[in-house]
C-alpha cells in the first residue's frame, strides 16, 4: 500500500518544471507553486486598450479600403498625362482627399485604439496586424 501512495506523490511532482531564478518576490520558483506567476495586482497584465476593438478595425478597413480606391483613380489620372505636365485639378483634388481622408480623427483615433508602443494590439489576424502597420504608415506620410 504504501509504494502505491509513494509513486503517486513522486508523479505530482514530475508535472512541476522549475522556471528559474530566485523563489521570492514573484521572481522564478515552480511552476503552478502558486507564486510563480502572480502578482500584486491581478490587472496589471491586462492593461486597457491592449485588445483589439471591432469597431476600430472595421474603421480601419473601411478608410484604407477608401484610400485605396482613390489611389487607384489617382494612379489612372496620372497615367493619362504627360511627365512634364501640370497636375490637373482632378489629381490636386484627388490628393486632398486622400489626404484629409488619412488624417480624419475618426481614423486616427481607431488607429490609436489598434497599436501599443507602436506595435499592433492583441486580438488581430496576421492580416489585420499587416494592416494596421500599413495604415500606420500611410497615416505618418500624410
Amino acid at each position: 500500500m504504501s509504494g502505491t501512495s509513494h509513486k503517486r506523490q513522486n508523479h505530482r511532482y514530475e508535472q512541476l518544471q522549475y522556471s528559474g531564478g530566485q523563489a521570492i518576490n514573484g521572481q522564478g520558483g515552480y511552476y503552478g507553486s502558486g507564486g510563480s506567476r502572480s502578482t500584486l495586482d491581478p490587472t496589471t497584465s491586462q492593461k486597457a486598450g491592449m485588445v483589439a476593438l471591432a469597431g476600430d478595425v472595421e474603421t480601419v478597413q473601411r478608410t484604407m479600403r477608401e484610400a485605396e480606391s482613390l489611389e487607384q483613380l489617382l494612379q489612372r489620372e496620372m497615367e493619362e498625362q504627360s511627365d512634364d505636365a501640370a497636375p490637373t485639378g482632378r489629381s490636386i483634388e484627388l490628393r486632398s482627399t486622400i489626404r484629409k481622408l488619412m488624417t480624419s480623427s475618426d481614423f486616427g483615433t481607431a488607429l490609436k485604439n489598434l497599436e501599443v508602443e507602436g506595435q499592433p494590439v492583441w486580438g488581430l489576424s496576421s492580416e489585420e496586424r499587416e494592416l494596421v502597420t500599413f495604415a500606420r504608415e500611410k497615416f505618418n506620410e500624410c
